[in-house]
């Protein structure tokens, strides 16, 4: 995600400028193939916060792409959260709409789905 509020509640230590930085430096000591990954159906996110997020990595121009929805381990904190009724997630609804719409994206932006998760340009 690109959201700086959604990462730290998932509990990320990096924000959104972290990824821009990463990127940044990777491209200036040389690195040309660099791939990202974007999780959808995090808790508390909308449909509209996911195709924000989406539209930042698209506009990083970068060959590969990989998205997934969360899938809840056992004997993980998310799992035990939503069994104990503390954890919003998305609807399936919701979450088949963030994926189609990932799909969509990447297609408009000249990506190629080449298995479930992943996109790339073309060669």
């Amino acid at each position: 995600s690109f959201n700086d509020d959604i990462l730290k509640k998932i509990g990320r230590v990096h924000r959104s400028a972290d990824v821009y930085r990463a990127i940044a430096n990777a491209r200036q000591v040389g690195f040309e193939n660099i791939s990202i990954d974007l999780i959808f159906r995090l808790p508390q996110q909308s449909e509209a916060d996911f195709m924000d997020s989406l539209k930042q990595a698209i506009d990083l121009d970068l060959p590969h792409y990989s998205t997934y929805s969360l899938i809840l381990e056992k004997k993980t904190i998310f799992y035990n959260l939503m069994h104990q009724g503390k954890l919003r997630l998305p609807s399936q609804d919701v979450e088949a709409h963030m994926y189609q719409n990932a799909i969509d994206s990447f297609q408009q932006a000249g990506l190629e789905q080449y298995e479930i998760s992943n996109f790339a340009k073309p060669g």
